[in-house]
């Protein structure tokens, strides 16, 4: 089982609802959040920079348009209680933040680490 959470609103360049990690930081970066919050944030992304892998598509600023997903297990247990801080600030800014869940692969696998994978959606009409 794989696990995604996210916004409610699409990436205009990956077609796809940005994940929770950018919706937070829209907040972030457009000043909404309180001091507390923003070190709430900065603490929070610094943790998960030096414990999540950072899949290398990221480093070309993911010209494949991927997306990543949690897989289900005790690691990504931990990492999704890390997140915690995340979905507070989310809910204190009324934005909804989905959990999407998929028993399937839900895309075209181009990486994968203990606690992650990083797909490339599939088209509507590619049935592979």
């Amino acid at each position: 089982m794989y696990i995604r959470f996210h916004g409610n609103y699409l990436s205009p360049k990956l077609k796809q609802p940005y994940g929770i990690f950018v919706v937070i930081y829209h907040l972030y970066r457009d000043g909404k959040l309180s001091e507390r919050e923003i070190k709430l944030y900065l603490d929070t992304k610094e943790w998960f920079e030096q414990n999540l892998p950072n899949p290398p598509f990221y480093d070309d600023n993911n010209l494949v348009n991927a997306v990543t997903w949690f897989k289900d297990g005790i690691k990504a247990a931990e990492m999704i209680t890390q997140l915690k801080p995340f979905f507070h600030i989310a809910e204190k800014y009324n934005i909804e933040i989905i959990k999407s869940i998929s028993n399937d692969l839900p895309g075209i696998l181009i990486y994968e680490d203990e606690y992650q994978i990083g797909i490339v959606p599939r088209l509507a009409n590619d049935q592979s």
